[in-house]
């Protein structure tokens, strides 16, 4: 164990010679000095680095423990922002129902198919009713800002980086118009969660994207955000995807999906909720990355 750990910290690739394959040889490796300690302290200072290998190789588990617990957390906080289980409701409040019908006379209730019952004065709406619809664009102008599957933190659910691309060098699928605050759900492989807030206005998002814009004053855009990555609207759609390679959902399943809409108001008091708990949780994960 004493060779092991010695030979570890040697460096040994500081002796290594020539350039396209570095490498070491015999004689080199004969010529390095190495410290020798008597065999009994050897074997006391091995045990010692087990010890607190050990020790570190347990820290790191409860960190990795710890990190599951807050994304699980994270997950529970949205189950119940979304069902109206996390800040109390005001009966003051205008009924979403209401605000959905002043909206849109043509507004059907969505009273079948779901047996879950949600607070007094939220309502179920179906996506179509809740999105602008989406819209269809080329890009214009010499270069153009592009959002596509690699643009996407499907881990922390934001965008990483938006693409600027030359209009003569765009891709087929650079057709779907977003703008600041709209949602992007990525239709293809839903599950591995490509979903984020549009940070710039007049992008264009690749056709793989529901653009889920929402209607003013009736969605607020940071509950849309937190709705859209919540387990139930994500569980809820893969449960349609079809086919092998690309297992995809399409457009109108997020249309027809039925998404839990409470009054305008107490959207904004979830979303001031949410993002005070994110906060604490964000702040132990930050902790834990040092």
């Amino acid at each position: 164990m004493w060779a092991y750990y010695i030979l570890t910290t040697l460096n040994l690739n500081q002796y290594a010679t020539a350039t396209a394959q570095p490498g070491l040889s015999v004689a080199v490796i004969n010529d390095v000095c190495i410290p020798i300690p008597p065999r009994k302290e050897q074997e006391r200072i091995s045990k010692e680095i087990e010890h607190w290998f050990d020790l570190i190789d347990q820290i790191e588990q409860g960190k990795s423990d710890l990190q599951t617990i807050i994304k699980q957390t994270k997950s529970k906080i949205l189950d119940l922002a979304i069902h109206g289980k996390l800040v109390p409701q005001d009966p003051n409040d205008e009924p979403a129902i209401e605000l959905l019908k002043r909206i849109n006379p043509d507004f059907t209730p969505c009273d079948n198919g779901h047996s879950e019952k949600l607070p007094k004065n939220w309502t179920w709406a179906k996506g179509i009713n809740i999105f602008l619809p989406m819209k269809s664009t080329k890009p214009k102008d010499e270069e153009f800002q592009y959002i596509d599957i690699d643009s996407i933190d499907n881990k922390r659910q934001i965008i990483n980086g938006i693409k600027t691309l030359k209009t003569s060098k765009a891709p087929s699928r650079a057709s779907r118009y977003t703008q600041k605050n709209d949602v992007i759900f990525s239709m293809v492989h839903p599950y591995l969660r490509n979903i984020a807030k549009v940070i710039n206005d007049n992008c264009i998002a690749s056709t793989g994207f529901y653009v889920c814009s929402p209607t003013p004053k009736l969605l607020n855009s940071d509950y849309c955000y937190y709705l859209m990555i919540s387990e139930y609207v994500v569980n809820g759609l893969n449960q349609f995807m079809k086919g092998d390679n690309s297992p995809s959902i399409s457009k109108g399943h997020i249309d027809e999906w039925l998404f839990p809409l409470p009054p305008f108001a107490e959207q904004q008091r979830i979303v001031q909720k949410i993002e005070a708990l994110f906060s604490v949780l964000d702040n132990i994960q930050n902790a834990l990355e040092v």
